[in-house]
């Protein structure tokens, strides 16, 4: 497979990438919990602020949880933001 289209390449976003100000570094394996829980969690953009995302959360380590980001602003699929910033969505909003 050749990569001749911008879309298909690894940084073909990489004009629009920002970081979560609000972002932990990854913690220790050791210390990771897996989950998967519904949650809404609230993101700080670098550039475009604050943005309430209902997704998953996939693990917990102290007060830190692992929840998917599925945006072009970031390459990663998912950051570790502080317990206060998470919260379980109700089973209506699931």
């Amino acid at each position: 497979m050749h990569y001749t289209d911008r879309r298909d390449a690894w940084d073909a976003y990489r004009d629009i990438w920002q970081r979560i100000t609000n972002a932990y570094e990854i913690p220790p394996r050791r210390s990771q919990r897996d989950c998967q829980i519904a949650v809404a969690a609230r993101l700080v953009w670098e550039r475009d602020g604050v943005e309430f995302l209902d997704t998953t959360a996939y693990a917990w380590s102290g007060d830190l949880v692992l929840v998917e980001v599925l945006d072009h602003r970031i390459r990663s699929n998912g950051v570790w933001v502080h317990k206060s910033d998470v919260r379980r969505r109700p089973a209506r909003e699931r």
